[in-house]
């Protein structure tokens, strides 16, 4: 079975051959050679939906699942430190299929009827249960136990560049790969290469432009134009083609983010079925509008971008906070709704843009989970301390073929000493469960992966129908 990293390591290699042609090495008889034993590693087949856009929501500090899972509060509650509050305890605050109302709950109820949303109750760490932020942030944003491995953005690039599904030459792609999170080990090279054009591209859900000029004091345009004018005749004059086409690519990626990218928030949808006597919450006014918090924002620009621009393929945000030892109902609620209300006009954008016939809107999914759950147990502090079992929220992508919305999986059941602090749900015993790492090896079998587990080291998440559904509708 090949290593992950060695795969990198051949996918990289085809990569670096790739932006530079002119090395010797790089016979059309060497790239095929390369092609071909990457395509040995791993198998590859386009798929029949392209191109596939995963939005990754990766939420720091490890976000309490109950949010998802108020199926044992009873007797969570009973066996707890201190007491939940009463609206948890009575019901009134849960709703039919165990989720926190004030927490989102409603939304998740709404998404998974109307076959926008999936929640999947028991992705439990088994292998280095470790419950360490660095750790498992690390893992988790590999997709595997290895922490010195490529970040899973990364893997995804180099399996791009090694099978090439876009339909043009890679290094013609504008913003395949897009943070609007800064730096993030999701695109840790971990010692390898990849073409430039498959690095991301950083940016904020304004869509400052990066390449302008103008923060370096250069305001005219007249001014930007001669500058690139006397690269490319520099370039031309001593030969330097590569310098020549970084300079026309930084001029076009100017240009698409600061001509498209800025005028995406007026390409907002309007509610095909608005009633102005009963105006959606979301669209009063007809159109859509996203909450004004940093995770709706920046879902904003990351459908947007997903929708409006064929080449990109991934987008990562992050939403932190979520490292609740203290005081942490209050904040976790409000954190939790802000993030369902931004996922709620997300899948909104997406089918209110497919009635317009925008033909991606049903090819982006985004996946939500964090570094791991807490324990349930409230303690002295009223918080809860690291735990294991977490929630992964997933939404949109009802054009890619396999997979499923519209379901609740997992059941759980509370373990631990009472009156302690060390108490958590873990999967019962009947339960469908699984790591972390299979929801990037479903990530990668949509993309056109059939063997990620040799990549992750874990087999995708099981959607198929012999998975029970325990949403009640």
């Amino acid at each position: 079975m090949i290593t992950r990293r060695e795969f990198l390591r051949s996918a990289s290699a085809l990569g670096f051959l790739l932006t530079h042609p002119y090395l010797v090495y790089a016979s059309e008889r060497r790239l095929k050679e390369l092609i071909h034993d990457i395509q040995g590693q791993v198998n590859y087949q386009k798929p029949s939906v392209w191109p596939v856009k995963w939005i990754s929501i990766f939420l720091y500090g490890g976000p309490s699942e109950l949010a998802g899972n108020l199926t044992n509060i009873d007797e969570i509650n009973a066996n707890s430190q201190n007491p939940y509050p009463d609206y948890l305890v009575n019901g009134s605050g849960i709703t039919k299929n165990g989720f926190w109302a004030n927490a989102g709950g409603n939304d998740m109820e709404n998404l998974i009827a109307s076959g926008d949303m999936s929640i999947y109750r028991t992705i439990n760490r088994l292998k280095d249960d470790n419950k360490s932020h660095p750790i498992s942030i690390a893992q988790n944003l590999r997709g595997n136990l290895d922490r010195e491995a490529p970040g899973f953005a990364t893997t995804l690039a180099a399996i791009l560049a090694a099978n090439n599904p876009f339909g043009k030459d890679i290094n013609e792609l504008l913003l395949p790969f897009v943070s609007l999170e800064g730096e993030s080990q999701v695109y840790y090279l971990g010692g390898e290469t990849l073409p430039l054009n498959l690095r991301p591209v950083f940016l904020n859900s304004n869509f400052d432009n990066p390449y302008s000029r103008k923060g370096y004091g250069i305001l005219d345009q007249t001014t930007d134009e001669q500058l690139d004018q006397l690269a490319q005749r520099m370039a031309e004059r001593y030969g330097l083609k590569k310098i020549k086409d970084a300079f026309a690519k930084r001029k076009e990626l100017a240009d698409f983010i600061s001509n498209t990218l800025q005028n995406l928030g007026a390409s907002l949808p309007n509610n095909p079925n608005h009633d102005p006597n009963n105006p959606d919450p979301d669209a009063p006014s007809g159109q859509l509008q996203y909450p004004d918090t940093q995770i709706g924002r920046n879902l904003q620009a990351a459908v947007s971008l997903c929708l409006e621009n064929p080449d990109t393929v991934f987008v990562s945000i992050s939403f932190g906070g979520w490292d609740n030892h203290s005081s942490a109902i209050p904040g976790y609620e409000a954190r939790v709704q802000n993030l369902m209300d931004a996922l709620r006009c997300a899948v909104k954008h997406m089918r209110w843009k497919e009635v317009e016939g925008n033909p991606y809107a049903g090819n982006v999914f985004i996946t939500v989970f964090g570094d791991f759950g807490r324990n349930v147990n409230l303690n002295g502090s009223l918080g809860w301390d690291h735990g294991n079992n977490q929630n992964l929220y997933t939404v949109g992508g009802w054009n890619i073929p396999g997979r499923a919305l519209g379901k609740l999986v997992g059941r759980t059941k509370r373990i631990g000493t009472p009156k302690v602090n060390r108490q958590f749900t873990t999967p019962a015993d009947d339960s469908y469960q699984c790591e972390p790492f299979a929801i990037v090896s479903t990530a990668y079998k949509y993309f056109g992966v059939q063997n990620p587990e040799v990549i992750t080291g874990e087999p995708p998440i099981d959607e198929s129908n012999s998975v029970p559904n325990e949403f009640q509708p």
